[in-house]
């Protein structure tokens, strides 16, 4: 049922996906060059060497786009400067990198940040210390199975739908983050839910659950076609009739504003 090229394999097992780069036979030796030039031995008889850097690593341009989106989030009210007294119990500092991707159509660089990461090994790490939640998203196998039902078929997302709901003040210390600019380091914490804590779908499920039961009863039918048709921030709706479709997607984003 599902075949894979062998491209896929070889791919699987690269260096590359190890975090190794094979950077090329002439670079291996240039490398091994240079050991011999800087090897040095101490006077105690130890072996003394340099680690091969690779040159010209730091990019301008990623630091840029890095910082534009820090500052747009700040301006937005999704992260704010993290106060010298913490607000509530729970402090924790999230590591965070950035991932690009070229090919990607709207947002090449994303902030990617890590709340399974610990201090030490016998900590805890953020995502240790909350519930998971029930599972409120319908299945996606049956919207995959919906889809391929109907003639036609909606796709939509809830822009930024993690970054929607807010998080109460006690709580956002628990979700702080560094950066340093200009040689000085800034403190910042989320004031909405991040994307990649171990609650955050549970609580953009919920939080869509209770808006859907807020919703008149005139809106009754694109509120279930919402329930049953929304993966996370996902929207694929499927219908025979065009007219059908088009009263669904006004309605939707009256319901979604």
């Amino acid at each position: 049922m599902f075949t894979r090229e062998i491209y896929d394999y070889e791919q699987l097992y690269s260096l590359d996906v190890l975090g190794v780069e094979d950077r090329g036979e002439n670079d291996q030796m240039q490398v091994l060059a240079e050991f011999r030039e800087n090897i040095t031995r101490q006077e105690d008889g130890r072996y003394q060497v340099s680690i091969p850097w690779i040159p010209g690593m730091k990019d301008e341009n990623l630091k840029q786009e890095y910082e534009k989106i820090i500052d747009d989030q700040l301006a937005s009210g999704v992260i704010e400067k993290a106060p010298d007294e913490p607000s509530g119990e729970r402090v924790y500092y999230m590591p965070h990198k950035p991932v690009v991707r070229q090919d990607a159509a709207t947002t090449k660089v994303r902030m990617v940040f890590d709340a399974s990461s610990k201090p030490h090994p016998l900590a805890s790490s953020i995502n240790n210390c909350m519930f998971t939640g029930p599972p409120l998203q319908p299945l996606l196998w049956d919207i995959m199975v919906r889809a391929r039902m109907s003639s036609n078929l909606l796709l939509a997302d809830i822009q930024k739908g993690f970054l929607q709901i807010a998080i109460k003040e006690e709580d956002r210390d628990a979700f702080r983050f560094l950066f340093e600019r200009d040689e000085k380091e800034e403190h910042f914490r989320f004031a909405r839910v991040p994307f990649g804590v171990e609650a955050s779908p549970f609580l953009l499920g919920a939080t869509l659950e209770y808006h859907y039961d807020q919703q008149s009863p005139e809106l009754e039918e694109t509120v279930t076609a919402l329930r049953e048709n929304t993966y996370v921030d996902n929207i694929m709706q499927t219908g025979n009739n065009i007219d059908k479709l088009e009263k669904f997607m006004k309605e939707s984003e009256v319901i979604l504003e």
